[in-house]
């Protein structure tokens, strides 16, 4: 698209174009390097009263094997794409990011970003064999004007992260405390992860509470409050041999409505809920959590390792495979009312002292476990 002229802009109301278009789907489009192009400050800001988006009933948008794009949009874009349910990146080997700032210039009226509520029906975010992808969308450019700290990520109801190899973290620190829509988080074969919430604690810049990966930090910028994931019902975690833990400590407080989680073939995952610096005595409470599957994590410890209480009053299937180092859930009192039995690669134990298994099955037998888990191929 080629936006008018200042003068054009002035007195012309330019023609919609495609009015009427709710899908957009790209496939084998090895040369094409931009899905939309164009002055973005002229076409978006720089007009008095602003231009209708052409794309205003866009609800999907797919790409598939178009190699030379980099980004997806624009985050000047974001308030106009209103409609948006779902975007679907497949096998794009040269996507780096999905929301991107780098072919928008730099001076950005702070007028255009008060409003940071955007895609208020977006359901789906699926990333799929993105070799190149570094990053959800460019959280230096994203992040720059004053209290304009917002993420893709934190709009989706699901998200579905699958082989996207250089991506080392998911969630960004400053969206982390704005993910009140996220129900179902799946991360597949992602060999770089290091974080699935990004935390505050791996700035490389801090000033004023916020921070900037690999850029100057953010002034006036200050992002206060807990990791609110109230309503995220289902994590699944596999093959992302990088990751040494799912959440923080802080985080489990508001995992209200988690019913499901699942980490499997994660190499480097050592406990499941990370200690913090601050400690706190309070009881943990997973009100919901009914399935709990651990499989294949040579390395895990336990689940958490501090002392704090844990109670599951929900929690009736429990699988633990293959986790040779497991000798303890939490070091404090686990209560699981519902649960009849632990399910392990060696047989059923009675969970007769809650998930410690130090105290529920002797040291007997977890030898011969040790020994079933280590050897069988």
């Amino acid at each position: 698209m080629d936006s008018p002229s200042s003068t054009q802009l002035a007195t012309i109301q330019p023609p919609l174009l495609l009015p009427y278009l709710q899908t957009i789907y790209l496939y084998g489009l090895k040369e094409m390097s931009h899905v939309w192009k164009c002055n973005w400050n002229t076409f978006l800001i720089r007009h008095h009263p602003p231009l209708q988006f052409p794309f205003q009933n866009l609800t999907h948008i797919y790409l598939d094997s178009c190699h030379n794009i980099k980004y997806l949009l624009s985050p000047l874009m974001a308030k106009y794409l209103s409609n948006l349910k779902s975007v679907k990146i497949k096998r794009c080997d040269g996507m780096e990011e999905v929301i991107s700032r780098r072919d928008v210039e730099n001076t950005i009226s702070a007028s255009s970003y008060q409003d940071t509520t955007f895609f208020p029906h977006f359901d789906t975010l699926k990333l799929t064999s993105l070799p190149s992808l570094k990053s959800v969308d460019d959280e230096f450019q994203s992040a720059q004007v004053i209290g304009a700290c917002w993420s893709l990520c934190q709009y989706p109801r699901k998200i579905s992260i699958d082989t996207c190899d250089a991506l080392s973290s998911l969630i960004p620190w400053y969206a982390v405390r704005q993910m009140k829509r996220l129900q179902k988080l799946k991360i597949r074969y992602c060999k770089m992860m290091m974080e699935v919430f990004e935390s505050e604690s791996s700035s490389k810049n801090v000033e004023g509470g916020a921070r900037v990966v690999g850029g100057p930090p953010l002034k006036n910028v200050t992002i206060v409050g807990v990791p609110q994931l109230s309503n995220l019902k289902k994590v699944h975690i596999n093959r992302c041999d990088l990751l040494p833990y799912i959440f923080t400590f802080s985080t489990l407080e508001s995992l209200k409505q988690l019913k499901e989680l699942e980490v499997i073939y994660c190499k480097a995952i050592q406990v499941i809920v990370k200690e913090e610096k601050e400690t706190s005595s309070k009881v943990v409470v997973f009100p919901r959590l009914e399935t709990l599957e651990l499989k294949y994590l040579p390395k895990l410890k336990g689940f958490f390792l501090g002392m704090n209480e844990f109670r599951w009053p929900s929690l009736d299937h429990v699988l633990i495979n293959h986790c040779s180092q497991l000798m303890m859930f939490t070091s404090g009192q686990s209560t699981t009312p519902k649960l009849k039995y632990i399910k392990t690669s060696f047989g059923k134990y009675s969970p007769e002292c809650g998930l410690n298994f130090r105290e529920a099955i002797d040291q007997v037998d977890f030898l011969l476990l040790y020994y079933a888990t280590s050897t069988k191929v």
